[in-house]
C-alpha cells in the first residue's frame, strides 16, 4: 500500500476522529445522563472508559452525549490504537473549542515520502525529525445520519499549509457527487444509532437517532 501524503494523514485523522471509529467501535459499547458524570480533563485510561459509558448510554437508552476533547482523545488513542498501527502519526489529539474541530498529531519526518520532501526544496533542511501537524475544522449536518466535515486549516511542521495544495485532495476523498457538499468538506456516515453530531461549547455533542 502506497504512503499517504502528509496532508492526507491530517485528513485520514480528522476522519478518525469524526467518526470515533466508525461503526464497528460502537457496536459493543454504548451510565445516568451527562449532568451527573465526572467530565475528564486529561488523556488517560479512564478517559476511554467514561467515553465507553457515554456512547453506551446513547445507544441503549436513547441519551444526548457530551465527550470532552480529552474524553475523545483518550478514546482514539486507547480504542483505536489499531488504526495508527503504521507508527505514522505519533500522539493524535482531539480538542473542541467553541464550535471548532482540532486535530493534532506528531508526525515522524522518516515517515514522510522523499518526494514530497524534495517538493519543499530547501525548507525540508529545517523540518524537525518530529514534526507537529494539524486540522481545524468544523461539522454540519448533511441529513439525518450524514454529516460533514469542513476542513477550515492545515499545517504542518506549524506553518500553513495553503487551502490549494489540500483541496485536490480533498477533490478525491470528499464524497463524489453528495449533494449540497461543498469542495472544502468531507462526508461521512455517523454510526448506527446517532442521528446527528456537533461542537457546541467546546464538547462534542452526539444525539441519537429516530428509533424505528
Amino acid at each position: 500500500m502506497a504512503r499517504r501524503g502528509v496532508v492526507g494523514k491530517l485528513l485520514l485523522l480528522v476522519l478518525l476522529a469524526v467518526l470515533a471509529g466508525g461503526a464497528w467501535m460502537f457496536r459493543g459499547f454504548i451510565p445516568g445522563p451527562w449532568q451527573r458524570e465526572t467530565v475528564i480533563t486529561e488523556v488517560s485510561e479512564a478517559g476511554a472508559v467514561a467515553a465507553d459509558a457515554k456512547l453506551k448510554r446513547l445507544r441503549e437508552e436513547g441519551d444526548t452525549v457530551r465527550l470532552s476533547g480529552a474524553e475523545f482523545t483518550s478514546y482514539v488513542r486507547y480504542r483505536m490504537a489499531n488504526r495508527f498501527a503504521t507508527g505514522d502519526l505519533e500522539l493524535p489529539t482531539v480538542n473542541f473549542e467553541g464550535q471548532t474541530v482540532k486535530v493534532a498529531g506528531r508526525l515522524p519526518k522518516d515517515r514522510i515520502p522523499p518526494a514530497q520532501l524534495r517538493q519543499l526544496g530547501a525548507g525540508a533542511d529545517f523540518i524537525p525529525d518530529t514534526a507537529d501537524i494539524g486540522v481545524d475544522g468544523s461539522l454540519r449536518m448533511l441529513a439525518p445520519g450524514r454529516g460533514a466535515l469542513k476542513v477550515q486549516s492545515a499545517s504542518f511542521a506549524r506553518f500553513p499549509i495553503p487551502r490549494e495544495r489540500y483541496l485536490p485532495i480533498l477533490d478525491r476523498i470528499g464524497g463524489m457527487d453528495e449533494p449540497g457538499l461543498e469542495r472544502d468538506e468531507v462526508a461521512f456516515q455517523l454510526p448506527p444509532g446517532v442521528g446527528a453530531a456537533r461542537v457546541e461549547n467546546g464538547m462534542l455533542v452526539l444525539a441519537p437517532g429516530e428509533q424505528r
